[in-house]
Parts: C-alpha cells; sequence; structure tokens
C-alpha cells in the first residue's frame, strides 16, 4: 500500500523545527489525554497502565513507574505493566530488578516474546546464560517467533560455549529477517570457532556490508533527529496510546469520547488498518453507519492517497446498500495500490451481494488468487466460479485451497457439494 508523504520545506531550518515541535506537542497530547483518562476512572488499572505506558514514551521514567506501581496496586497480575517496569529498570542499569520483573510477569500472566527477549537479555547481562538460552528456547517456540528471539538465542548460546546450536539460531534469524546484521556477525563468530572458516569469511563479508548501510542510516537519523523519521514514530507510538484511551472509553460507554480517539489514532497512523477497523465496528456497533460513512469521507479528504481509507468507506457505504459510492471507492483502492489484493476483493464481494456485474466477479476473484494465493482466496475463487455456473473452475479452485490449506472443513465440504453438484 502507498505510504503518506509530507512535502519538504523550502526552508531547511523549519523542515526540522517543525517535526520536532509537532513531535513534541504530539507527546503531550498523549500525556493529557492518558492523564484525563486516569481522572476520570481512578479505579481502573488499565488506565495507569495507559498513563504510565505514556510517560515512558516520552523519557519520563519516574512519573511512568508512579503510575504502573499504582496499578499494580489494583490488578496484581498486568503483566503489561510488569514488562514496562522492566524496561525502566534495564534502562537505568539495574539488571537484577529488570530480570526479576519479567520473572514476576511470567509467573502472573501468559509468555509474551517481549518479556521473555528481555528477560533472556538480562540474564546475558547477568553471566547467566544457561537461564537465559531456557527462557528465550521459549520464545522461540511460541506462536509467530520474532527474529530477536533467535538472535538473543544465539547470543546466549554462544555466551554458554554452544556453538553449533548459537548458528542454527542464528540462521533462523536471518531468514526472519534477512538484512538482520547482528546476526550475521553472529555467524561468522560461530562459524570462526566451529573451524567453518569459508562460512566465516562469507558472513564476515555480509556483516560488513550490512553494517556500512546501518553506519549511514545512523549518521542521517543523527543528522535529522525529531526530523521525518523520528516524527512517524512518534505519531504511531501516540496513536497506540490514544487509541487505548479509546478502548477504555468505549468499555466505559462515553461512545463520544471514545470514537473521537478512535478518529485521532487513524489520522495519526496512516498505514495501520488496526484504528480503522477499530472505527467501523465502532459505527457498527452503535448502529450509526452513516456517521461512520462521513467519518472515512473526512479521512479521505485529509489523506487522498491512502487507500486504507477508501476501502473502510467503501465498506460502510456497502453495508448501507450505496452501491455505486461503494464500488467507486473499491476502485479508488485498486488505482491507489494495485497490488494489494484486498480491493479486488471486496469489489468483488460487493458485486457477489447485490447480484450486480456477476459477470465480472470472477475475473476479479482471479486477481486476487494471482495477487495473493492462500487457501482463503482460492476458497473465495471457488464460490465466485460456483455462483457463476462454472464448475469446472470451481473443482479447479477448491481443490487449490485444499492444497494450500489442507484439513481445512469448509473448504472440503464445498469441493463435496460442487462435485455432487448437477
Amino acid at each position: 500500500m502507498p505510504q503518506n508523504s509530507i512535502a519538504p520545506s523550502a526552508n531547511p531550518a523549519l523542515a526540522v523545527s517543525q517535526p520536532q515541535a509537532e513531535a513534541a506537542d504530539l507527546k503531550r497530547e498523549a500525556v493529557t489525554v492518558a492523564g484525563q483518562v486516569a481522572e476520570a476512572y481512578p479505579k481502573d488499572a488499565l488506565t495507569y497502565a495507559l498513563l504510565g505506558s505514556a510517560f515512558y514514551n516520552t523519557g519520563r521514567s519516574d512519573e511512568a513507574t508512579t503510575n504502573l506501581q499504582r496499578c499494580l496496586e489494583l490488578s496484581p497480575n498486568m503483566t503489561e505493566a510488569y514488562e514496562i517496569l522492566a524496561r525502566v529498570a534495564y534502562d537505568k542499569g539495574e539488571i537484577d530488578e529488570s530480570a526479576r520483573l519479567c520473572q514476576e510477569a511470567l509467573k502472573r500472566g501468559l509468555a509474551t516474546g517481549e518479556i521473555l527477549n528481555r528477560l533472556g537479555r538480562a540474564l546475558m547481562d547477568l553471566g547467566r546464560s544457561e537461564e537465559a538460552v531456557q527462557a528465550l528456547q521459549k520464545a522461540v517456540h511460541l506462536p509467530r517467533p520474532t527474529s530477536e528471539s533467535s538472535y538473543l538465542l544465539g547470543q546466549a548460546q554462544l555466551q554458554s560455549g554452544d556453538y553449533a546450536p548459537a548458528k542454527g539460531s542464528f540462521l533462523r534469524a536471518i531468514a526472519l529477517l534477512p538484512d538482520h546484521t547482528q546476526a550475521f556477525f553472529g555467524l561468522y563468530t560461530a562459524s570462526m570457532r566451529l573451524g567453518q572458516t569459508e562460512d566465516a569469511g562469507r558472513y564476515r563479508e555480509q556483516f560488513l556490508k550490512l553494517e556500512a548501510v546501518d553506519r549511514q542510516d545512523l549518521t542521517d537519523r543523527n543528522a535529522r533527529e525529531d526530523t521525518r523519521t523520528g516524527l512517524s514514530q512518534v505519531r504511531e507510538t501516540v496513536a497506540r496510546t490514544l487509541f487505548g484511551a479509546a478502548q477504555i472509553y468505549r468499555a466505559h460507554e462515553q461512545t463520544g469520547k471514545a470514537a473521537d480517539l478512535f478518529r485521532r489514532s487513524a489520522a495519526l497512523d496512516a498505514d495501520n488498518p488496526m484504528y480503522r477497523s477499530a472505527l467501523e465496528a465502532f459505527y457498527v456497533q452503535t448502529k450509526e453507519p452513516t456517521k461512520g460513512v462521513r467519518v472515512f469521507e473526512q479521512l479521505v479528504a485529509e489523506q487522498p492517497k491512502n487507500s486504507l481509507n477508501y476501502l473502510f468507506l467503501g465498506r460502510l457505504q456497502g453495508r448501507l446498500e450505496q452501491f455505486e459510492a461503494a464500488e467507486q471507492s473499491f476502485q479508488k483502492v485498486q488505482g491507489l495500490a494495485p497490488q494489494w489484493a484486498e480491493g479486488y476483493r471486496a469489489l468483488a464481494e460487493l458485486y457477489l451481494r447485490a447480484n450486480r456485474k456477476t459477470n465480472e466477479v470472477r475475473a476479479l476473484a482471479r486477481k486476487v488468487v494471482e495477487l495473493e494465493p492462500s487457501g482463503s482466496h482460492y476458497y473465495f475463487l471457488a464460490v465466485a466460479c460456483f455462483k457463476s455456473n462454472d464448475r469446472p473452475g470451481a473443482l479447479e479452485a477448491a481443490r487449490q485451497a485444499l492444497v494450500l490449506s489442507p484439513g481445512e472443513p469448509k473448504y472440503q465440504q464445498f469441493l463435496q457439494q460442487v462435485q455432487q453438484a448437477p
């Protein structure tokens, strides 16, 4: 999907000062909003977790600690609070305390990659490499493990002298993130310790290439601190805080405030579909899709090159049976993001629901599987073909859906339905 861009200022001084000023304003906004939520609901532990996180993100660790401790007084099993407190402790050099907080979080809630990674890092710093390996092995076996978990496991295994397993961990890290610079250095080190000099030379060469790129990126970032790159990160962080505030207001049935903050989150983080999905769901659940259309029309006006805005606008228009308007919105998605399957699928689903332009549905569904071949997309193509009386096409697509998603009952049942059709 295309990224929103901001035109550079003609004045170099303004190009720096304006983003810095906006970043500072946004950080203040996040703390203010989180503070208002905590003041409104002083017995809700989540409000203090939100405020603590907002303070931490603005570099105010003492205020963060105070609010996170208040959160734990109200809800001792709030693992998110332990995780942020562990970060604060680590940043202060209190490594033992950081490890203790991570271990406490693991006792009280589900293990997460973030907590296990932080625990593993702290244990390595303390020289407790075997314990670090145990924690990080749990991290790499979680659903959707990150490259950082594999990298840290490799580091812990190196520290323990287990060079062959360490090499395997670093290889898994770069399989997940091919440009992981430090994982290549880890591969170089492990290969040297294993006497694999040819491998070591190859990994060292790749490390040096990536390090040169990283060094240039760091120089560029230092030259424009809190400019466009930094501002983008601030916007994303503040959007998360405001989204959390919106969820708390929604839980307390303050729908007006929730709606405003859902919209603000979506405006700040232009490329995140989660906030727009929540905004859409809000207007559907409150049975006010017409208001939702107006809100997304405003987002479209503010961000005319953002395909996500048109997608969710079209979905709400379709729900209101505004066929032509929804069709135009989905066509706009395709124009802005021609390599994104969702725009073609949304339009095909609109045609199917309205029972209109059915001759175009199969072509759109085929475009979807061409761009993103998956079990669900082939199943969608199979349904489109079947509804168009294309039984051979439906059979072929249903079989392909099962190849990509074997054992999926819905796909198997549909294949049997097509096979038994006259």
